[in-house]
């Protein structure tokens, strides 16, 4: 990493563009993602409004991560435009001068603390949103529990930005006497390789209850598909990680553009994708609705099953509801009817016509033999 120490002054301004495959290229993915996360959570919020619902906690996590997000993109035009990003160190320093390498190793070290910010407060919104959509436990606990995971992952992901470089000045002028950094491309490889694991498990957490669902083939398709189109964040983050070894953090103004550019992709697609399963009220006829207001009419729901000595069911109920609603909201079904139980020790003085009621009555009765020959009591 270069330093601002005895580097000529600048004899270029304003910065040119001039470098298509890395200044360009990370302009025009930035301009891309800008565009497609704030027209997806608006599409997301007007299918809302379409839908007569609330915005809930859901929503409030995806508009955070649309502000964090639309600050990282900000950061990556002003590395490029005032940090001279996609060209080599010894460019920067001999064309434009000391000031425009500290603008970008600042701008580099933001940029990952936005990457963290963003990342989290997108997978906390879909987690929100499984618990909204699947309320059973088998999937409210684990989504609880992965929250939590997401959260203290991120929050060390921030510290570890922060603190990787001693004194904290360290990260953009390392002429510091007595300062050292840490072991940078481990901590951009840990964060890549935890991301992978924490997208794979979100994508595969809610499939087992979509697969069981009783509808028609094409719609659990479709729904299934639709929950899963978070493959795309991963193929992405996959990528990426393959591209870091390449990085060569003594020259990261050129040789970091490509890893950059797929770090600001990544939590971008995964925002947008996101919001999908919300536009279904705008996107109506393409989940097999015939009108508005009607219900799947062909869904079975489950029955619910216990088995004598078992503690709790195998299995749940699930009812679809209308297909113009913002979500598609699988709620355990109502018993259909109550059990009166009524014990003989309670009504021993009653007769069993006086129990009115349209239940059922299960009649008890005992004999008792005190005759000598010692045979045992029977029930009759």
């Amino acid at each position: 990493m270069a330093t601002a120490a005895s580097m000529p002054v600048a004899v270029e301004s304003p910065i040119p563009i001039e470098n298509g495959k890395q200044q360009k290229g990370l302009i025009a993915a930035s301009t891309f993602c800008l565009f497609i996360t704030s027209f997806m959570v608006a599409l997301r919020l007007i299918a809302k409004t379409k839908s007569t619902k609330a915005l809930n906690a859901s929503d409030a996590c995806i508009l955070v991560a649309l502000f964090f997000n639309t600050a990282l993109h900000a950061d990556v035009f002003i590395m490029v435009v005032h940090g001279g990003f996609g060209f080599h160190v010894r460019d920067i320093a001999m064309r434009f001068g000391p000031d425009v390498l500290t603008a970008f190793f600042k701008c580099i070290m933001v940029f990952a603390l936005l990457w963290n910010a963003t990342t989290c407060f997108t997978k906390l919104s879909v987690l929100l949103m499984y618990m909204s959509i699947f309320p059973v436990r088998r999937v409210i606990l684990p989504c609880k529990i992965l929250a939590v995971f997401i959260i203290l992952w991120n929050t060390g992901g921030i510290l570890g930005g922060v603190l990787v470089c001693r004194p904290f000045a360290m990260n953009w002028d390392q002429t510091i006497p007595g300062g050292k950094c840490g072991n940078q491309p481990m901590y951009y490889m840990a964060l890549g390789v935890i991301n992978i694991l924490v997208e794979v498990t979100m994508l595969a957490l809610p499939l087992p209850v979509l697969y069981n669902l009783q509808m028609p083939m094409r719609k659990k398709v479709v729904i299934i598909s639709m929950f899963s189109v978070g493959f795309a964040t991963c193929a992405i983050t996959i990528y990426r990680q393959a591209t870091l070894p390449d990085v060569q953090f003594a020259d990261m103004t050129h040789s970091g553009a490509v890893a950059t550019l797929l770090s600001g992709l990544e939590p971008s697609v995964a925002l947008a994708l996101a919001c999908v399963p919300f536009l279904r009220p705008l996107f109506g006829g393409m989940f097999g609705s015939s009108q508005k207001g009607s219900s799947y009419a062909n869904v079975k729901p489950k029955t619910e099953s216990y088995k004598k000595g078992s503690k709790r069911g195998e299995s749940r109920d699930f009812e679809e509801l209308q297909d113009d609603a913002s979500e598609i909201q699988l709620r355990p079904v109502m018993p259909m009817r109550d059990t009166l139980v009524v014990s003989d020790r309670i009504a021993a003085s009653r007769s069993l016509k006086d129990l009115k009621g349209d239940g059922i009555t299960v009649e008890r009765q005992w004999e008792v033999d005190t005759s000598e020959d010692g045979d045992a009591p029977h029930r009759g």
